[in-house]
């Protein structure tokens, strides 16, 4: 049960996704309240960056290929823009799975919630570009 998918907006939604997050937690955006919530110094992450690297590269093209199926079902079961699909699909999978997983694992983490807002605007802000991209490319 495979579908086409456009190779290329697979290799641009996950691009996309590295771009998102390194800007997302960044010093200047999020990423000072972010390492002070999870307890890391500046030393610390650039120690933890490189090795993380790989993971968040093979993280986001499995993600950018998932999404781009889904985006393949929701276009043929409901017609119109392979963009709106894109919108659409991003969006769901956001509020479906992303945002409801975080809060499930949030609510019984005893660190501050705002750690759970940061990563869950950080999921919506990657997948709806990742959809942008992805439906843009079909």
């Amino acid at each position: 049960m495979f579908a086409h998918v456009s190779g290329w907006g697979v290799i641009l939604a996950a691009a996309s996704a590295m771009v998102i997050g390194m800007l997302w937690y960044s010093p200047n955006v999020f990423g000072k309240q972010w390492m002070k919530i999870i307890g890391l110094n500046d030393k610390e992450m650039k120690k933890r960056t490189s090795s993380a690297m790989l993971m968040l590269i093979l993280a986001a093209l499995i993600t950018a290929y998932a999404l781009s199926l889904f985006i393949v079902y929701f276009h043929s079961y409901d017609g119109g823009s392979w963009l709106v699909a894109g919108i659409d699909t991003s969006i769901l999978a956001w509020a479906g799975i992303s945002a409801t997983t975080i809060l499930a694992h949030g609510a019984f983490e005893p660190r501050d919630k705002k750690l759970m807002y940061i990563n869950m605007g950080n999921r919506l802000v990657t997948l709806f570009v990742m959809g942008l991209i992805i439906g843009a490319f079909m």
